[in-house]
């Protein structure tokens, strides 16, 4: 069963004289066991689609399908409790949210907090680090003498060692150098092809949505406006730039290829766009 939202709509402050609209008519499906990119401009409703995947804010009205549970204006408290039990969240800057005296300790909490023994809770914990490539030695580190990087893939082994089947990322290479938002992006990749988990990642890089998402949903004005493949959503450059949003470079450079009148296939991957080009050169055609 797909996550799905029907007609779902979100008010911050209901009912009050300073109600503001965060989502309205929201419409779309999240594949299970995909990684599904949600873009669009700042303030467009991405964030906010998270936190009800999460269970952290409800429908103001519709009801949001996720992991077979039925989350809508009446649901109770308890419910999204249960649903965090199998929800992996991780915020912006989710090293802000660091506080134990140990690496291994702070990766602990989530799972002790959940129920589990001291003995299991250290297992995952474990594990946990050793997904996000973090080896024994950093285990009885303070992780605030780690470098910003270490730091984040500490916060994000405390959300995987909850053992999550729907893993949620918000910017999650925000303030990252180059090396460290590919790294990051390579391992979440990664993470949801051995793991068979559902990712849903909201990112401002088109690049990486290119790259390693399945399935995009694009939000504008808080609702979906669009949904598909990569190739589907960047296949009008023009529309995405209308929206204000990047278009990757390997379909720029097609474009304006394209626009002088060399004929390409059109697509995302630059090995592809490579074999057209040297095939065109060995037919004889100048690029």
């Amino acid at each position: 069963m797909a996550i799905n939202f029907q007609e779902v709509g979100f008010t911050y402050q209901a009912g009050t004289p300073f109600a503001s609209e965060g989502l309205h008519d929201v419409n779309f499906k999240i594949p299970l066991q995909q990684f599904t990119a949600l873009i669009g401009h700042t303030g467009s409703g991405k964030s906010t689609t998270l936190q009800l995947l999460d269970g952290l804010t409800i429908p103001t009205v519709g009801k949001v399908e996720v992991l077979n549970q039925t989350l809508q204006a009446d649901t109770l408290i308890k419910t999204t409790n249960q649903l965090r039990e199998h929800v992996g969240l991780v915020f912006q800057f989710p090293e802000a949210q660091l506080f134990e005296d140990t690496v291994l300790a702070d990766v602990m909490f989530g799972p002790l907090n959940f129920g589990a023994s001291k003995t299991e809770a250290k297992q995952r914990a474990q594990e946990a680090l050793r997904l996000v490539d973090l080896s024994a030695e950093f285990e009885s580190q303070s992780p605030f003498d780690l470098s910003g990087g270490q730091m984040r893939r500490v916060a994000i082994a405390g959300v995987l060692a909850l053992e999550p089947e729907l893993l949620i990322l918000d910017e999650p290479t925000a303030g990252l150098d180059p090396k460290g938002q590919a790294d990051l992006m390579a391992l979440f990749a990664r993470l949801q092809q051995e793991r068979h988990l559902t990712v849903v990642v909201v990112t401002h890089q088109m690049e990486f949505v290119a790259q390693y998402a399945q399935h995009v949903v694009v939000f504008e004005q808080g609702t979906v406006v669009k949904e598909g493949t990569p190739a589907e959503i960047f296949a009008d450059s023009a529309w995405l730039r209308e929206r204000q949003l990047d278009v990757p470079m390997v379909r720029q450079f097609t474009d304006l290829l394209t626009q002088k009148g060399v004929a390409l296939t059109p697509t995302l991957d630059l090995d592809q766009l490579t074999d057209q080009i040297v095939a065109k050169i060995q037919g004889g055609r100048d690029v």
